[in-house]
């Protein structure tokens, strides 16, 4: 596994968008966790996902594999009341 910093430069994207770092296995055809912009805390996912590096670029890390983990930030859609068409409806 490496830690790797995605330094894209994508100033000409109509909208702002961030580099993360992500922990990806050596071929880093596969992330098993990441790190947003900005915060120090990794959130590492149920189950490894395809990690896609085309048109990206990035620089190795030189940190040692995480160790503590937070559960990723996943917006639960039944708290959304438009999200449940029943309750929307009868409103």
């Amino acid at each position: 596994m490496k830690l790797v910093r995605e330094t894209t430069d994508w100033e000409k994207s109509p909208y702002q968008v961030k580099n993360h770092d992500y922990l990806v296995s050596p071929a880093m055809e596969f992330c098993f966790a990441m790190r947003k912009q900005g915060t120090d805390k990794w959130e590492k996912f149920s189950s490894r996902r395809r990690f896609n590096k085309s048109y990206r670029k990035f620089v190795v890390l030189d940190e040692k594999k995480p160790k503590e983990f937070v559960e990723p930030y996943m917006a639960n859609p039944w708290d959304n009341r438009s999200y449940n068409s029943l309750e929307a409806f009868f409103e």
